[in-house]
C-alpha cells in the first residue's frame, strides 16, 4: 500500500482531503459516513460534486484522495470509476499539516515536478466553470517559489473563520485573476473584530484551498518550520516500511497546515474568489443555501410547518415532520436519530455527538 502506484508526466495534480467526520451534521452525519459522502446540498454527495469540479482543471487519473482507509469503500461507492490506487491511505487524523506532509511524500513518488490543487471534500461551489478557470491560473503561477491560497470576500462579521490580512498594493494577475502578498493569518475573531475586519476590506475568509508544486512545500518546510521539515525526512526515509512510517506518523504532533507552515510563509499569495462558496459547516449552512417560502422556512422532506417561520425541517425518513407555531428552530430526522434546535445554537451539535459518546 505505501509503495509508490506508478509514474505519471502530467504535472497538474488535485488532492481531496477526504478524512473529516463531519460531526456539526449529526444525526445525519456520522463517524461511519460523514457528510463529505452525503447528499447534503445538491443531487450529488459533497465529494462527487468536488471531484466532477476537479475533473474540469486536471486529468482524472490525476486527483487522489485522502484519508483513514477507513473511507476508501465510501470513496469507491461515491465516486465512480475511482482507482483505488489514487487513495493516500491517513493512518490516523493529525490535522491538516501531517496530512499534507503524507500526501506530499506520496504524490512526489509519482511526479515529483508536480504542481498540486489541495482542497477539501465538502465545499459546495455551484459555478465550476469560474472555479475551474482561477485554479488554473493559478497553476500558472505556482510555476515561481511561492504557495498560493484562496481566501472568500466576507459578507459578514463571520466569527466562525479564520482571516488573511492582504497587501492590495502587492498585485500580480493571470488572465483575470487576481494575485495578492498575504500579510498574515487571524484567529476566528469575536464579533466586534470581525466588524473592523470586514469594514477594514484586507482581510479574506481563509478558504482551506492551496496551489503549490510538491517540491516548493517541502522547500518551505525546510525554510519556516524545522520541526516538522524533520519528521518530512523520517516518515519520508521510512517510507517503503509499513510499520516503521505508521509509527512515525502515528507519533508526529497534530496541528492544521496554517499554524505549521502558511502563516509563516513569506512567498504565500492570496486570491480573492471570483465563485460562490460556502464551507457547508453545519446545518446552518443547509438553511442558507436552501430555497425558502414566503415566511422564510426550508423544508427537506414530506413535512409541515403551520405558523412557523425562519425554520426547517429536513427529514430522510418517510415518518413526516410537523412544526407548528415555532420560529427560529431545525428539527432533523434521520434513521440515527433527531435533533431539535434553536438556529442559532447549531454550532453546538458537535458538543451532542460528543455527550451522547460518553453515554
Amino acid at each position: 500500500m505505501l509503495k509508490f502506484s506508478m509514474k505519471n508526466s502530467d504535472n497538474k495534480f488535485a488532492l481531496i482531503m477526504a478524512g473529516g467526520q463531519g460531526t456539526r451534521f449529526w444525526p445525519y452525519s456520522t463517524l461511519e459516513e460523514p457528510k463529505q459522502f452525503l447528499k447534503i446540498i445538491g443531487k450529488d454527495s459533497l465529494i462527487l460534486q468536488t471531484f466532477k469540479r476537479l475533473e474540469k482543471i486536471v486529468p482524472k487519473e490525476n486527483i487522489f484522495v485522502v484519508a483513514h482507509n477507513r473511507y476508501l469503500n465510501s470513496v469507491i461507492d461515491a465516486v465512480p470509476d475511482f482507482k483505488k490506487s489514487n487513495f493516500i491511505d491517513e493512518p490516523i487524523a493529525k490535522n491538516t499539516a501531517p496530512c499534507l506532509i503524507l500526501s506530499n511524500i506520496f504524490l512526489s513518488g509519482i511526479n515529483q515536478n508536480a504542481k498540486l490543487l489541495v482542497v477539501p471534500a465538502d465545499h459546495y461551489i455551484p459555478n465550476s466553470q469560474v472555479f475551474a478557470e482561477q485554479m488554473k491560473n493559478a497553476f500558472e503561477l505556482a510555476d515561481k517559489k511561492n504557495i498560493i491560497t484562496f481566501g472568500i470576500t466576507p459578507d459578514s462579521p463571520h466569527t466562525g473563520y479564520g482571516y488573511i490580512k492582504f497587501d492590495k498594493t502587492k498585485k500580480e494577475s493571470i488572465n483575470k485573476s487576481d494575485f495578492y502578498t498575504a500579510m498574515e493569518f487571524k484567529e476566528k475573531p469575536d464579533k466586534t473584530t470581525a466588524q473592523k475586519y470586514l469594514d477594514d476590506k484586507t482581510y479574506l475568509w481563509n478558504s482551506g484551498m492551496f496551489v503549490y508544486k510538491l517540491d516548493n512545500f517541502k522547500l518551505f518546510l525546510k525554510k519556516y518550520s524545522d520541526y516538522y521539515y524533520k519528521e518530512y525526512l523520517n516518515l519520508e526515509s521510512s517510507y517503503e516500511n509499513k510499520e516503521n512510517f505508521y509509527n512515525i506518523f502515528n507519533n508526529i504532533k497534530p496541528e492544521s497546515i496554517d499554524y505549521a507552515l502558511m502563516e509563516r510563509v513569506k512567498e504565500l499569495k492570496i486570491s480573492p474568489v471570483e465563485f460562490e462558496w460556502n464551507d457547508v459547516g453545519s446545518w446552518s449552512s443547509v438553511y442558507d443555501l436552501k430555497e425558502k417560502d414566503d415566511k422564510g422556512n426550508a423544508n427537506l422532506g414530506k413535512n409541515a410547518m403551520l405558523d412557523t417561520s425562519n425554520s426547517m425541517a429536513f427529514s430522510t425518513e418517510n415518518k413526516p415532520i410537523a412544526i407548528i407555531g415555532l420560529e427560529n428552530v431545525v428539527v432533523i430526522n434521520t434513521k440515527k436519530g433527531i435533533l431539535v434546535s434553536h438556529i442559532d445554537n447549531l454550532q453546538q451539535v458537535k458538543q451532542v455527538q460528543d455527550l451522547l459518546e460518553k453515554k
